[in-house]
């Protein structure tokens, strides 16, 4: 049983660190936490992380029509 849970948990995790939906929400994150150190302002901030919930959705929407 506990091999069963091992793998699951490997799967699972597995296809979240896979996912381009949280490879982009993470680079949201990283952006957001790093902005002073890059020198971002609050609009740009703003911007890049409308950009990257674009993207997010977008590739939702693609996920749905692969289904």
């Amino acid at each position: 049983m506990k091999e069963l849970k091992n793998w699951f948990t490997g799967l699972f995790l597995k296809q979240i660190f896979t996912s381009k939906k949280f490879i982009y929400t993470l680079i949201g994150v990283l952006t957001t936490l790093l902005s002073k150190e890059f020198g971002l302002n609050p609009d740009e901030v703003s911007k890049i992380l409308m950009s990257i919930a674009a993207l997010v959705v977008g590739q939702g929407l693609s996920d749905i029509a692969k289904k």
